[in-house]
């Protein structure tokens, strides 16, 4: 019998910002996690390296998370945030609160998809669950259907033991991609 903790993570649901709707959030950490991503059919991790098959081929996009509780429910999510609607974040509160940190309530709203995020902070409270790093990193990287870190891994160890898998998915769609133009060309001919 194995004692471990399981490696697979559940997954949290995701904020984002519907046009005409406001999401408030509590904040559980201030230490925001990047990823740059790729997209064609669905969005997947780029390596940002020269080992990334579709960076050459596909624009890349970066996402910044933090872990949060989303209101009225009071559930573990996870906001995602685009490079703007993070940099303004990241201002508002400097200026305001000393930084982004663990028990900031931030308010969001956005009027049209083409609108950008508008950013509030509302209040702050002073108590918010533990949770470590290790928890919410695995629950974003359940989002691109990764396994989670195991017990004791830190973000660069892991990120050397996922390199392979995301080079592979990578690779596949590069492939996708490639018979999609292949495809495209000969249906025009």
């Amino acid at each position: 019998m194995n004692l471990e903790a399981p490696t697979k993570t559940a997954r949290w649901p995701v904020v984002r910002v519907v046009p005409g709707h406001d999401a408030q959030v509590t904040l559980l950490s201030g230490d925001w996690l990047r990823l740059t991503t790729h997209y064609f059919g669905k969005t997947f991790l780029c390596t940002e390296n020269d080992l990334c098959p579709c960076c050459s081929l596909l624009p890349s996009r970066p996402y910044w998370y933090l872990p949060c509780l989303m209101h009225p429910v009071q559930n573990p999510a996870l906001l995602e945030l685009s490079a703007t609607t993070s940099a303004d974040l990241e201002q508002r509160s400097r200026m305001l609160h000393d930084g982004v940190r663990s028990g900031l309530i931030i308010r969001l709203a956005r009027r049209s998809p083409k609108k950008p995020i508008y950013v509030e902070i509302v209040d702050e409270v002073c108590t918010v669950p533990d949770l470590t790093l290790q928890q919410w990193v695995s629950a974003v990287m359940a989002v691109y259907c990764f396994p989670a870190l195991n017990r004791g891994e830190d973000i660069v160890t892991y990120s050397a033991r996922i390199q392979g898998s995301v080079i592979e998915r990578g690779e596949l769609q590069a492939a996708r991609l490639k018979l999609a133009a292949e495809k495209g060309i000969k249906g025009r001919g």
